[in-house]
């Protein structure tokens, strides 16, 4: 991960204007001096104001202070940790930047408290009210044990936004302790909400995450039928009802059958430009008589960097075999210098050696014109399995992550068979 060293120029300025010529010269490096702000060390709870006066809502996440250069955000089993720290010591403020996704802290000072504003770059003035106080591990109030824990401990067919032309369905994953705290995903059709945390209050489960590029936050009550009843908040922008009913074999569609050619296509096609500014196609010799992954994905989305982190490891162990990756990135702005910007910073962070090129604007009915011979571009991400003949097997819509568990475990074996397969041949 990029490590980011901050700067006491104000500091040094200030020191040498207050006292008279010497010849003295200080020769620590700025990165060697420590800043005048100290961050607690320990444990914190943040939370994300997304309410108003008249409905007070919060988006809480807990995180660890280890040094004044790290901070580890806690999901569940994700542990994000956070090294971009920047200080200005004259306004006793500092900023924390998100790996990764392109978001930022931006809070003031007060030792055992902050407060400031999370910024997420990828959307135009996109701003929610923070703040954090530190010693205080408990990521939801009155979480406690609870007579209905057993309850949550199924495999649930769930439906956001019921009734309603928007429905979708989901399978929901939950894992309830006996001390009440939860942590759980819900697995969509075009992937998971990730890593989520929280417990039980009585009937009433909450969940939320934060990752810095999501924050998101369940809520849902357990009726005496059995069933749940809740709402889904993402960010400010987007909240939607949902429930579910216990059931152990409600399956989604396969995710090979939801992205395929149209008629009259027999080949996917493109050419895109790299970070170099050259270009990259299918047709081009590094790819002829290979066994190639097509990857579709953003820098913005965080299940697209869990299916990079596999398809790193796919490149790693199978590339001197035969296997070639290429990963089309479409970003919130049809900006080729944002793009180099952001998938340097993919690059650098989760180790890809295979090429990433850009498509264009992520917004599906846009991005589909840079596709044509696909029926839609229904998720982000997208993989497209080639063989060796240039004949596609197998389109994989979606991704389940690690947090999915054996359904998880199920595709990665899924796709190491294929990959193999289609190298062998």
């Amino acid at each position: 991960m990029k490590h980011f060293f901050y700067f006491t120029t104000f500091l040094l300025l200030g020191l040498y204007a207050c006292t008279p010529p010497t010849t003295t010269v200080n020769l620590t490096p700025p990165s060697m001096i420590e800043p005048t702000i100290e961050l607690t060390k320990g444990l914190w709870r943040g939370v994300l104001n997304i309410g108003n006066d008249a409905n007070p809502l919060e988006i809480p996440f807990n995180f660890e202070v280890v040094n004044n250069q790290k901070i580890i955000i806690h999901n569940g089993e994700e542990q994000i940790e956070v090294t971009d720290i920047n200080y200005d010591e004259k306004n006793n403020s500092f900023s924390i930047k998100m790996p990764v996704f392109g978001s930022e802290f931006k809070l003031v000072h007060h030792q055992d408290k902050w407060e400031g504003e999370w910024h997420n770059y990828n959307k135009k003035d996109y701003k929610i009210p923070f703040k954090a106080v530190h010693n205080n591990p408990v990521r939801f109030e009155g979480i406690s044990p609870s007579k209905t824990a057993a309850q949550f401990k199924k495999r649930w067919k769930v439906t956001f936004s019921p009734d309603t032309e928007d429905s979708y369905p989901a399978i929901g994953l939950f894992k309830v302790l006996e001390d009440g705290t939860a942590t759980g995903t819900f697995l969509t059709q075009t992937g998971d909400y990730r890593y989520l945390e929280g417990g039980l209050k009585g009937k009433e489960l909450s969940l939320s995450c934060f990752d810095g590029a999501h924050a998101f936050l369940f809520k849902a009550t357990l009726e005496e039928d059995g069933s749940l009843k809740g709402d889904f908040w993402s960010g400010k922008h987007w909240q939607e009802p949902w429930v579910a009913t216990p059931n152990t074999s409600f399956e989604l569609l396969p995710m090979d059958k939801l992205t395929y050619l149209k008629k009259g296509y027999d080949k996917l096609a493109f050419r895109f430009p790299s970070i170099n500014g050259d270009t990259l196609s299918l047709e081009d010799n590094r790819f002829h008589g290979k066994a190639t992954i097509v990857q579709i994905t953003g820098s913005w989305c965080p299940n697209c960097m869990d299916e990079t982190r596999l398809l790193v490891d796919l490149y790693k162990k199978y590339n001197p075999k035969g296997l070639e990756i290429i990963a089309i990135d479409y970003e919130a702005t049809d900006d080729f210098e944002v793009f180099q910007k952001n998938v340097t910073r993919i690059k650098e962070h989760l180790g890809v050696d295979y090429p990433i090129v850009f498509g264009g604007p992520a917004k599906k009915s846009e991005a589909i014109k840079t596709l044509p011979m696909l029926n839609h571009i229904m998720s982000y991400p997208t993989a497209v399995f080639i063989d060796k003949n240039n004949k596609i097997r197998e389109i994989h819509t979606g991704f389940s992550g690690p947090v999915t568990g054996d359904l998880y475990q199920q595709y990665v074996d899924k796709t190491i068979l294929l990959v193999e397969e289609m190298i062998a041949e």
